[in-house]
């Protein structure tokens, strides 16, 4: 049993449907316009036969025709392609926004931010430009053909030889050629690309600890294979690409028109030489178009597979105004064949401080991936006041739940426009006073990008005192902290427990600060928890 690969991948195919009609119109467009450039040419031959002064004015109508119509087939197909790529944006981002947390470990930064831009960019050419060039290399060679044979025969064809060869070149040997080289290019290119960006991104740690050898060292290695592999490529490509450059030539068409047709009558011949590049014209786009074929179909494949996974459950709720205890039971959480939460049970209430502490590896952040939302369990239960944390719709869950994540992750923004993410109407006063309670004294106006570790987490931590959500989850929320402000943080915590009702649940591996908790969840890798006695 065989299996065909689609010529464009379902998910893309479904994004691409409504621009189809326009798509059509602009090849139609297209055709009319070589259809226009044919009729001037015989025009131009009609007159060598029998000149007249008003065939000038056909032939330069046919050809303005010509060019009107190829200007706005070219508007149309871009206008609907540009449309077409920000569709296709959207939902790659969406789909990223919306996978479970173990599935996007699966789409680092690099991999992320080429399908968003690489890969969208890759479809132009297929979808701008394909159409219109499929159009012109069909109907145009098709009507030149019909012109050639009622003009001058079949022996006339003789002239097409070349283009066709040219034509055979490009569509069979050159691209069987390029396969077996493309997707390892693209695989090296990929892995030089990493290289930088790990470089450049870890260029802090490179100066501290001198490990600088690792990055380099990888994207060394990648350079080597890739200039290997492209110079294979071009020594097995060259000699067929030159050939079909060779056959490509006015001069090759034109010998064999000639020697076809200087025995007859002028205008035959005129016809001959002017219609036997008919395909050579055409076969001139095949070079880099079937690249750019086989580059659009590997980047709608990708797509299509990120377009195709798993997303979020959600449902229709929506947040309750009343205190948003957090409820989890026999909460069942595999990755492969390793169980990394098995039945856990936890009850954080409204108005408290629930600390969740145990060793590295005891699942502790999959533990809040999972009542944020954000980790789909393999069995189990988890209600933030009372309903479902599945059935809250996308826009609510913020709304219900608020998640910050270890570490200090900001936009290169600054921090007036970080904070105003998760508070977009919070005024200037609320956005100081906020900071103010995560132990943070900066302008609004200082760039986000430019903070040290510590000041990007408590940047972060800000969020916590701004959020709608009645119950925040903090991963190791002190982790760059010293332990007096530390100290003065986990005050506003619970201060922020009591005094607004909110439901507060911190990793932390601090005893200190986890002996002042309201409840405590202590976590031991691969066993049941064990949870502390209420304070």
């Amino acid at each position: 049993m065989t299996t065909t690969t689609p010529l464009f991948d379902p998910a893309v195919l479904r994004l691409l449907r409504p621009s189809l009609p326009a798509l059509a119109v602009a090849a139609a467009g297209a055709t009319l316009s070589g259809l226009c450039g044919l009729a001037a040419m015989w025009q131009i031959v009609r007159m060598i036969d029998t000149p007249a002064p008003e065939g000038v004015g056909w032939a330069c109508g046919a050809w303005l025709c010509a060019a009107l119509l190829a200007a706005g087939a070219s508007w149309l197909a871009h206008a609907v392609e540009g449309r077409f790529e920000a569709r296709v944006r959207r939902e790659v981002a969406g789909s990223l926004l919306r996978l479970p947390a173990d599935r996007l470990a699966a789409y680092p930064t690099d991999r992320s931010r080429r399908l968003v831009s690489e890969d969208v960019a890759a479809l132009h050419h297929m979808i701008a430009h394909l159409p219109a060039e499929a159009a012109t290399l069909v109907a145009v060679p098709m009507c030149a053909v019909l012109l050639m044979l009622a003009l001058a025969g079949p022996v006339s064809l003789l002239a097409l030889v070349p283009g066709v060869l040219a034509g055979a070149a490009y569509l069979t040997v050159i691209p069987r050629l390029s396969a077996r080289h493309g997707a390892e290019r693209g695989r090296v290119m990929g892995e030089i690309t990493t290289a930088i960006d790990d470089y450049a991104r870890g260029i802090h740690v490179f100066r501290s600890y001198g490990a600088a050898e690792g990055a380099l060292a990888d994207y060394t290695d990648a350079a080597r294979r890739f200039t290997t592999g492209m110079l294979a490529w071009v020594r097995r490509v060259a000699t067929p690409a030159a050939v079909a450059v060779g056959l490509l030539q006015a001069a090759a068409s034109y010998a064999i028109a000639y020697a076809v047709g200087s025995a007859r009558e002028p205008a035959v011949l005129a016809a001959i030489l002017l219609l036997s590049l008919a395909l050579v014209t055409p076969a001139l786009r095949l070079g880099h178009g079937l690249d750019y074929i086989s580059a659009g179909r590997a980047a709608a494949s990708r797509i299509g597979a990120l377009l195709a996974e798993p997303v979020l459950p959600h449902g229709s709720a929506n947040p309750i105004d009343g205190p948003a205890g957090v409820l989890a039971d026999g909460i069942v959480v595999s990755v492969g064949e390793r169980r990394i939460l098995d039945g856990l049970a936890l009850t954080a209430p409204a108005s408290a401080v629930t600390a969740v502490t145990g060793p590295s590896g005891a699942g502790k952040s999959t533990l809040l991936r999972v009542l944020a939302g954000l980790q789909p369990p393999v069995s189990g239960i988890v209600r933030i006041g009372g309903t479902d944390v599945s059935a809250f719709s996308e826009e609510a869950r913020p709304e219900a739940v608020l998640l910050i994540p270890q570490g200090g992750d900001v936009l290169p923004a600054s921090i007036r426009e970080n904070l105003r993410l998760t508070a977009p109407d919070a005024d200037d006063a609320t956005l100081t006073a906020a900071l103010a309670r995560a132990q943070l004294d900066l302008p609004l106006d200082t760039d986000a990008a430019l903070l040290s570790g510590g000041e990007r987490q408590r940047v972060s931590l800000a969020r916590a005192f701004l959020a709608p959500a009645g119950a925040i989850l903090l991963d190791e929320p002190t982790s760059a902290l010293d332990d007096a402000t530390a100290t003065r943080f986990w005050d506003e915590l619970e201060e922020l427990a009591r005094a607004d009702g909110k439901t507060v649940v911190a990793v932390t591996h601090d005893p200190r600060l986890a002996d002042r908790a309201d409840h405590v969840l202590r976590l031991l890798p691969a066993a049941a928890p064990t949870e502390g006695d209420d304070r």
